[in-house]
């Protein structure tokens, strides 16, 4: 499977190093990101990232993009299938750029942190 994301270069060297540095391939580390981590001692804790929303009630009480219903982790299973953000935002109606890069950029700098108490 080809992963496309269309992403400036700087940020997709940026993902690139931080799926290496983790011993994976850029699909395997968005796979990672898709199921909120791994383990669920690892699990990122969405609650911190300001892109994102829980509402009782919404969308089953799933971490949807504020405003939005769109669960958050649609994102990451469409870019897994190779839809690129600009495709996204076409088929999601209120969803922007900005806020799947938010959730990319907060992902990102979760995995790469060592886990409280390691």
């Amino acid at each position: 499977m080809n992963l496309t994301i269309e992403l400036p270069d700087d940020q997709a060297a940026t993902y690139k190093a931080k799926a290496t540095a983790q011993g994976l391939s850029v699909e395997a580390w968005l796979r990672k990101l898709a199921e909120g981590g791994g383990s669920s001692s690892s699990a990122l804790d969405w609650s911190l990232c300001p892109a994102v929303e829980r509402v009782p009630g919404k969308v089953g009480g799933a971490w949807v993009f504020k405003n939005t219903r769109m669960p958050v982790s649609v994102v990451f299973e469409n870019l897994e299938d190779g839809l690129t953000i600009e495709e996204l935002t076409k088929l999601y109606a209120g969803l922007t750029r900005e806020q799947v890069q938010s959730v990319l950029d907060f992902a990102a700098r979760s995995l790469a942190s060592p886990a409280p108490g390691r």
